[in-house]
């Protein structure tokens, strides 16, 4: 089971990429074993994929920026895939998961593959399974992986070592220098983007 699944996923199909990420966010004691077989299979098999994290505050615009620069990239021929974690409730357990309706043209594209997780009351601003979930893609041969953390604050770092360029979108005046000072997130980003700057 583990060789086919292997394979399809290297071959690309996107039934096999749906199954591996389920299988490597499962609790289950099965599920957790069978995953790291295949994890361990596919890092055999590394592909060449750029990861590119985007943090952030809640709505300042992380799902909408992917959907432009992702469009972007499309448009260029690469395949794009994307993970997307979404904060869970405290409360009810649930997630909304609905990143992806803010993506609505890149998320019709055929070259592209769109994840949304619920964090699960994972710390750091990813969920379990996020680092495997990009092992996975990048054997299935996409050219840019972007991880999207839930809204975030200042001691979220853990998308940062997951990443090859560690982007921080924030709004207009967040902030004094003081902020800069205090660091925490802001001294692990590659990139600042300051968006909604209208």
């Amino acid at each position: 089971f583990m060789t086919d699944l292997k394979n399809r996923i290297i071959a690309g199909e996107r039934a096999a990429i749906a199954k591996a990420i389920t299988l490597v966010e499962s609790s289950r004691e099965e599920d957790i074993d069978r995953s790291h077989l295949l994890i361990s299979e596919l890092i055999k098999s590394p592909g060449h994929a750029v990861r590119v994290g985007f943090s952030g505050p809640p709505g300042v615009g992380k799902s909408t920026f992917i959907e432009s620069f992702g469009s972007f990239i499309i448009k260029k021929n690469f395949k794009l895939g994307v993970l997307a974690i979404d904060p869970s409730s405290n409360f009810t357990g649930g997630s909304i998961l609905g990143d992806k309706t803010r993506m609505s043209e890149i998320s019709k594209n055929e070259n592209t593959f769109i994840r949304s997780t619920p964090s699960r009351g994972s710390l750091g601003g990813i969920a379990t399974g996020t680092r495997e979930a990009a092992i996975i893609l990048d054997a299935a041969g996409y050219d840019y992986i972007f991880i999207e953390t839930v809204g975030v604050g200042q001691s979220e770092i853990t998308a940062a070592n997951l990443v090859d360029i560690f982007t921080l979108i924030v709004g207009p005046g967040s902030g004094d220098e003081l902020q800069g000072i205090k660091k925490g997130i802001t001294e692990y980003a590659d990139i600042f983007i300051v968006n909604k700057h209208d």
